[in-house]
């Protein structure tokens, strides 16, 4: 009995079965899936997508600056259509009659009615149209709001980087969990497995009765229980770390090696990446502040949103452009004087009355601005609440972890002296059970404290706002 408890961790390494790749350091495996994550995943794909589509509009609104230059031709045929009478006959005639008289002579000739077709039978048009504008109040705020809308779909993007990147961290560390609750079970298994042995033996030596055997096998099948659905959690937590990284549900993870020395050592890397203020709350706080793309997103949210209502008001403003039109116009293509022709323009344009449309857009478009702006101010103070939960969970964690320890080893402590005493008959099968029970829940409780905590500073992280994927880019390109 004492060598199968000393045994315990050799079987607990068995019971979870052996990894299909490499160990490592947990710090430098969950960067590695991060990174195959930043690089896979499909709904950063999508925001990757979105941003491009923002920077298309940005370029779109630059182009509004530019002239632009149009290739128009029409060649039309027509029949009928409206017809100009003009009665020169009528009224030359009698005119032609009298000089006729009076000289004596025909020189003037009667002369007929005309009819002038309104529509020529045949006619082109072929023209080249530059416009230019020279004072339009709506091209800068709808390039403002532009490069505001790109800089908030990029800094979305940075902000789906840092969740997925904490979601990488937590499922792979539910992951190892699943695993080393398996370990625990399995050996917990053995030594329920021991026991249901020795009972059958000291049953058939007659010195238990048989309701010890049945409680030692139902105490056997509750562990094998359990393990069937800690195996079903370690199923599923690695399709959702292979999910993340949008790799096939069956690929193999990596395993990591986690202890309390880990915690420690994580601990100190986000410390550093952090600064000076270390991990006191106001510190934290304020470089949450200053670091998460979701305020940045808000901040360009509101900066669109401030644009919106400069373009409202620039209906109030007047629009003048330049316009010039060159080509060739007759019935038939040529480039002769009468067929060429230039046309230059400046037009002037300004909306007079509206029946208050305008005044409408510009009260809606302020409420869109404040609504952004209350948007920031309570964004901002739920990711200082949301920074004050994360490190309070890590600070209760990392506290725990020693008790934890020492807690086992009280356990495991106490289950030695009752195994001897059991083997000795000195206590009955219910405190034997016990023994193992408070042994096994102590373990479990110190493999879940561990991986709690890492998941805590994996989320102070995230609420901080120092994780290692990129930031939103000072600039635009």
């Amino acid at each position: 009995m004492l060598a199968l408890l000393f045994a315990i961790p050799a079987a607990r390494a068995a019971a979870s079965g052996e990894a299909d790749t490499a160990h490592g350091a947990i710090g430098a495996v969950t960067d590695a899936l991060v990174a195959d994550a930043l690089r896979a995943n499909l709904e950063i794909d999508s925001a990757r997508a979105s941003a491009g589509e923002r920077l298309a509009a940005l370029d779109a609104a630059r182009a509004r600056y530019l002239p632009a230059l149009d290739f128009d031709a029409r060649y039309s045929a027509a029949h009928g259509g409206r017809v100009i009478d003009i009665p020169i006959g009528d009224l030359m005639n009698p005119v032609y009659a009298t000089l006729n008289q009076l000289t004596g002579t025909s020189r003037f000739p009667p002369v007929a009615n005309q009819q002038i077709n309104f529509l020529r039978s045949r006619e082109q048009d072929t023209k080249l149209s530059l416009t230019q504008p020279l004072y339009d109040a709506r091209l800068g705020p709808s390039r403002a709001a532009a490069a505001a809308d790109y800089d908030a779909a990029n800094a979305n993007k940075s902000a789906l980087d840092g969740r997925i990147e904490r979601d990488m961290r937590l499922a792979y560390y539910h992951w190892l969990e699943a695993r080393a609750r398996i370990g625990v079970l399995g050996a917990t298994l053995e030594l329920a497995r021991e026991n249901e042995r020795v009972n059958e033996s000291l049953f058939k030596n007659g010195k238990i009765t048989r309701d010890l055997v049945f409680r030692a096998e139902a105490d056997v099948l509750e562990v094998e229980q359990s393990m069937l659905a800690a195996g079903n959690a370690e199923r599923f937590a690695a399709s959702y770390v292979n999910l993340l990284r949008n790799a096939a549900f069956d690929t193999p993870l990596p395993l990591a090696e986690v202890g309390d020395a880990d915690v420690r050592e994580l601990k100190t890397a986000l410390a550093i990446r952090i600064g000076a203020g270390g991990f006191g709350l106001e510190a934290l706080a304020a470089s949450a502040v200053d670091r998460r793309p979701e305020l940045k997103a808000l901040a360009s949210a509101t900066a669109a949103a401030k644009a919106g209502e400069y373009l409202a008001r620039a209906a109030y403003r007047p629009q003048l452009a330049l316009s010039v039109d060159a080509g060739t116009q007759g019935e038939g293509y040529g480039l002769t004087s009468e067929d060429r022709y230039v046309l230059a323009s400046v037009v002037l344009k300004f909306n007079l009355f509206s029946g208050g449309a305008d005044r409408a857009g510009v009260a809606g478009a302020h409420e869109r601005r404040r609504a952004a702006e209350d948007g920031k101010a309570l964004a901002e103070q739920q990711i200082r609440l949301e920074v004050q939960q994360s490190l309070q969970n890590f600070e209760v964690a990392e506290a725990s972890l020693g008790t934890a320890a020492k807690r086992v080893d009280a356990a495991a402590g106490a289950f030695r002296i009752a195994a001897r005493k059991r083997d000795l008959g000195q206590i009955n099968q219910a405190e034997y059970v016990d023994a193992r029970r408070l042994l096994t829940d102590a373990e479990l409780n110190l493999n879940v404290t561990r991986f709690g905590a890492l998941g805590s500073l994996a989320d102070l992280e995230y609420a901080v706002g120092s994780g290692h994927h990129p930031l939103v880019p000072d600039t635009l390109p």
